[in-house]
């Protein structure tokens, strides 16, 4: 007996195009191929889930694809910053400020001098009796201002109670919901066919959950005098897009993982879909994938490293001029001459069967995934290089 072919029968999420399910997002991308009457539907259901009211054809699709980063996210000319600054008192002029003692930090810094101004003491003068460092709250521009953004006025938090979880998580929970719900089989009647330990939800974020209320609120909690919540660690693992399908999308006792890799965390998690039904010890796999780390604290990480094509780098590729607007929606150029990547959040999730089980079903097949292979590098010189490791997973496939 031959071993079980895993099959995709479904597949659902959301990115810079809109829906993947129905083949949606796909419909955006070849837009000027679409037939009128196509057209016109592919508008009306952007404009649907865009949340406007008319099928504004310029404005949606403006809104959607690689953009210019939107105020929804951060304003890309006033990102929150700092400054940091140095008072220097002198002998004859020492530096002093008011401040209301409740605002007193709980250990006084060593060269400090707190006198009351008033009876109650509600106000205090410190005086500086050396150098104090300062943090000055500012402004400044971001480099890179371009990114795969969801369509605008879009927002996954509406969609469900979703109260204190980070963008990344909402899109998971987005993105699993879609591809089970297109499945045309309620979730029920599978569940009857087969075993409940032979279902297995394979899905991560690289990335973890960046924004506020996962790790990058947790992290810089002391530095902004803010209170760490007790939420932030738990949603902020790069196990929770795997971990909430189980507990509330499918309420599955199967088989979990979360596998991360640089670019290929979706590929990662894959592989195991596929051994585990090749094998036969699963029936049913979701995989999937959810990044949002459309975050000026990410975006500064990549452009660190000259990863991302910056507004500078654009303007070089193009010929313009130095105080010329670059067109952001042409920053991903990643076949043709390019100054960088382009960051983008998505999140993406197929179901794959056994076979036998698609057949029994009735499922529809989009197709299959015999294998799924991955090699390491061995030693290069350059990152973005090929390594040898290329070339094996390369041959192998083929």
């Amino acid at each position: 007996m031959s071993n079980p072919l895993p099959v995709i029968v479904s597949f659902g999420g959301m990115n810079a195009a809109g829906r993947s399910s129905g083949h949606e997002a796909y419909q955006r991308m070849i837009y000027e191929g679409l037939s009128a009457s196509q057209q016109k539907h592919r508008v009306a259901s952007l404009a649907s889930l865009m949340g406007l009211e008319s099928s504004d054809e310029a404005g949606v699709l403006a809104g959607t694809l690689v953009r210019r980063i939107e105020r929804s996210h951060f304003d890309v000319d006033n990102v929150p910053s700092a400054k940091r600054t140095v008072l220097n008192p002198k002998q004859s002029q020492p530096a002093s400020f008011v401040m209301a003692r409740k605002d007193l930090p709980e250990t006084l810094p060593p060269h400090w001098s707190v006198s009351p101004l008033d009876a109650d003491e509600r106000s205090v003068r410190v005086d500086l009796e050396s150098s104090q460092t300062l943090m000055v709250d500012t402004a400044a521009t971001m480099p890179v201002q371009s990114a795969g953004q969801l369509p605008s006025g879009f927002d996954p938090a509406a969609l469900y109670r979703s109260t204190h979880h980070p963008r990344g998580l909402q899109l998971a929970i987005l993105g699993a919901s879609d591809a089970i719900n297109s499945l045309g089989i309620a979730w029920q009647e599978i569940m009857e066919c087969i075993a409940a330990d032979q279902v297995a939800v394979y899905a991560s974020s690289v990335m973890s959950q960046l924004d506020a209320n996962g790790y990058g609120g947790m992290i810089s909690a002391r530095r902004r005098a803010d209170r760490v919540s007790s939420k932030q660690l738990a949603l902020g693992f790069n196990s929770m897009p795997a971990d909430f399908i189980n507990a509330y999308v499918l309420g599955s006792v199967g088989a979990t993982g979360a596998v991360t890799g640089a670019c290929a965390s979706f590929l990662y998690n894959l592989c195991h879909a596929v051994e585990d039904i090749k094998s036969g010890r699963r029936k049913v796999v979701v995989v999937g994938a959810s990044e949002a780390p459309v975050l000026p604290e990410v975006i500064d990480g990549y452009a660190a490293m000259s990863a991302l094509a910056s507004d500078d780098g654009l303007r070089k590729l193009d010929g313009l001029s130095a105080d010329a607007l670059p067109n952001h929606r042409r920053a991903s150029r990643p076949f043709g001459d390019n100054c960088g990547f382009t960051i983008a959040e998505s999140c993406q999730y197929v179901v794959l069967m056994a076979d036998d089980l698609a057949l029994e079903l009735g499922a529809d097949v989009y197709g299959a995934v015999p294998g799924v292979y991955v090699n390491a590098d061995g030693p290069k010189k350059s990152i973005s290089s090929p390594g040898a490791g290329n070339y094996l997973t390369l041959a192998k496939a083929v």
